[in-house]
């Protein structure tokens, strides 16, 4: 792909990212903290936990408002944020003021695809739903790797998608059950199906071609990577934690319309739901943890 139309996508999805926020038609797992906590509570605070030990400087890897790097502040960690979108960056910023965290927080605007990284600055790198936008995946890795201190450590919370079948039945139940958003918006969405259900390879080659027709419409970069993740960490650092979780319902928990009182103990069912399905396919999660050192 030609750097001009590299620039115009990245353009896109930083504006994408810079705008981004809860849809009343389409409400993501992010929106509502007891869904949240119900189906990632337990895996975030292992993260937190993990990068706490490994601390104190942290280099957060797509830091978005600086969620995730200010609740690292506050355990006493001294965090660098970066991230695509300046918006982002500049409410993370605000919002460290507002806390009294601004002396151990540091949020910068750029491009993880292309950007150099401070060689052995940092004793952990973060990444929290950040790699699976990452079209130079394997290149950020190398960066990262350099960053850390030796010994260092890469601790990643990511998502690393459905697999073909299940994004189909995904996508049905969402068509036929009833959702936020109403059946004649959903209608409009169909030209979306063919990114959602297009695996990460065929996104790359179109994206080397210089095609975007495969691309996500508003958010070109998402779902870049994905399943090469893992192998992508373990190529590169000496993996010590390794797991996946929330293989499927986590995605239609809260899209799902249901009388208010009915909400959470049905999440709390779904929840368990991808639990039994853990269980029977260790490795079937759409998501994954990982701790990785750099010796």
């Amino acid at each position: 792909m030609k750097r001009e139309d590299y620039d115009i996508l990245i353009g896109r999805e930083a504006a994408h990212w810079g705008v981004a926020a809860r849809e009343g038609g389409d409400p993501q797992i992010w929106d509502d903290e007891r869904l949240f906590e119900i189906f990632f509570g337990r895996e975030y605070r292992r993260l937190l936990r993990r990068v706490e030990e490994h601390g104190p400087r942290v280099l957060e890897l797509g830091c978005g408002n600086g969620g995730t790097a200010l609740a690292l502040a506050e355990l006493g960690l001294h965090v660098t944020g970066i991230d695509l979108s300046p918006e982002r960056v500049e409410a993370a910023t605000h919002e460290a003021l507002r806390r009294g965290l601004a002396a151990r927080t540091e949020f910068l605007t750029g491009d993880l695809n292309l950007m150099p990284l401070p060689v052995s600055s940092f004793d952990c790198v973060v990444a929290h739903d950040a790699l699976h936008h990452m079209l130079e995946l394997g290149n950020l890795l190398d960066r990262v790797r350099g960053a850390l201190v030796p010994g260092g450590r890469l601790v990643v919370m990511d998502f690393v998608g459905m697999g073909g079948l299940r994004r189909l039945v995904a996508a049905a139940m969402f068509a036929l059950l009833p959702t936020y958003r109403s059946y004649r918006s959903k209608w409009g969405l169909r030209r979306r199906l063919v990114s959602f259900l297009t695996p990460e390879m065929r996104k790359r080659r179109a994206f080397a071609e210089g095609s975007a027709k495969l691309l996500h419409a508003e958010s070109p970069f998402e779902e870049i990577s994905g399943p090469s993740i893992s192998a992508a960490i373990a190529s590169r650092f000496r993996v010590e934690e390794f797991f996946t979780f929330c293989p499927f319902w986590y995605y239609l928990a809260p899209k799902l319309r249901l009388p208010g009182s009915w909400r959470y103990p049905v999440a709390r069912t779904l929840h368990a739901l991808d639990g039994a399905m853990i269980r029977i396919r260790p490795r079937a999660g759409a998501h994954i943890f990982v701790t990785a050192s750099n010796d």
